[in-house]
């Protein structure tokens, strides 16, 4: 078997999670790298180094900031187990994208991360390598990835996502060789797209929160598919669609129809369902009952239904989510928490007009809402598959 055929066979899920299960299956270590992850948080721990696998968290232990600045608060350690370099294309000879989400390693890394602690977190290029000529690491400064940069303006968006957080929070990140293949590579897009809405969310906040639907639509498209077969998602879309196909006398047709549309069909109820699904209790700490949002699944229905409805505007007519769902919430020093939702009758604001019901939530309720659901189905998706490992041994 030739290298690029070893490379095709070893490398089917993304490079973190195969890095992983090689250490699992016991390859020894080849190299190690370090990289500087960056955030605006106040990273605190209790040990000085949090390892889970081939990946080690190490604080860089600095003080808080009351300009929350990016700094390299995390350095993040990485063994490679594989014999090959994971950031490297598997084959020059054709197209093939299925583990494409736009980084490397160290970016799934820091994505899962992002997602596990609910912050904004971002990979640096290489900073140290470890080998067997430099066993202490060797400082390097070739990598061209440029350190990240974040754009900030005086508002809170999303409060949650600054303050203090503590790095052992990111214990979800433990589970990630437990998940099957496709599950982690669902997960990894998630996470990536996830990352950046919170990254953009002061500056870009309409495009954080497509990119905050996408998340959960990234997750939801793999559990739909692994819940429901092709064609009971067309009877249930498209009955109409259904019964012409069905006239045709066709006896394949509906079946072949059905799974060529299986992506587009739906994706309103796919999006919806898996969020409340995986829906948790309220947030902890809420502001007044005036200024919260009902979580009671009816209203979250037709929530959610509403927000998928101005994401695809956002996507197909050019038009930005509402401005007022975009604004930084109302916040007041006896609250508990900010308001879950615009306050008000109707906003006026940049040439839109906006009554309440349309204008249901803010932007940091639904990432609430969004970190919730994809932390749920991580854990859950980590069961099944070991569940579906039992079932087969026994």
């Amino acid at each position: 078997m030739n290298q690029e055929n070893k490379i095709l066979d070893q490398l089917k899920g993304p490079p973190a999670y195969e890095n992983w299960r090689a250490c699992l299956s016991g390859h020894s270590t080849q190299t190690a790298d370090e990289y500087p992850l960056y955030t605006d948080t106040h990273v605190t721990s209790d040990e000085p180094c949090i390892a889970y696998g081939p990946y080690q968290f190490l604080n860089n232990v600095f003080l808080s900031s009351p300009k929350q600045e990016l700094r390299p608060a995390i350095i993040l350690r990485v063994e490679i187990h594989l014999d090959y370099n994971p950031n490297l294309p598997p084959n020059l000879g054709k197209t093939d994208s299925e583990l494409f989400h736009g980084g490397s390693l160290s970016d799934e890394i820091a994505a899962l991360g992002s997602l596990a602690l609910g912050i904004r977190l971002k990979a640096g290029g290489v900073s140290r390598m470890f080998n067997n000529s430099n066993p202490r690491g060797m400082p390097v400064g070739w990598d061209p990835k440029p350190e990240p940069v974040l754009l900030k303006v005086d508002q809170q968006i999303l409060p949650t996502a600054i303050g203090t957080h503590c790095l052992e929070d990111i214990n979800p990140i433990a589970l990630l060789p437990f998940l099957s293949r496709d599950a982690a590579i669902a997960l990894t897009r998630a996470a990536r797209l996830y990352q950046d809405a919170v990254w953009i969310a002061e500056s870009e906040p309409a495009l954080s929160w497509v990119m905050l639907v996408s998340a959960a639509e990234a997750a939801a498209e793999f559990w739909r598919s692994e819940k429901e077969a092709p064609l009971d998602t067309l009877k249930i879309s498209q009955p109409k669609l259904l019964a012409l196909l069905e006239k045709t006398g066709i006896e394949d047709l509906p079946s072949r129809v059905a799974d060529h549309l299986a992506v587009l069909l739906g994706s309103t109820r796919r999006f919806r369902d898996f969020l409340l699904e995986f829906m948790s209790p309220p947030p902890p700490k809420r502001p007044p009952e005036w200024a919260q949002h009902s979580w009671d699944t009816t209203a979250l229905k037709q929530t959610l239904t509403r927000i998928y409805g101005y994401r695809s505007e956002a996507l197909h007519s050019g038009k930005p989510f509402p401005a007022p769902m975009c604004h930084p919430p109302l916040s007041k020093s006896e609250w508990e928490a900010p308001a879950e939702k615009p306050t008000g009758f109707v906003i006026t604001t940049m040439g839109g007009t906006w009554v309440a019901e349309d204008i249901p939530m803010h932007l940091h309720t639904f990432a609430y809402i969004v970190r919730s659901a994809l932390l749920k189905w991580w854990v859950a998706s980590t069961k099944e598959n070991e569940a579906m490992k039992s079932e087969r041994s026994t």
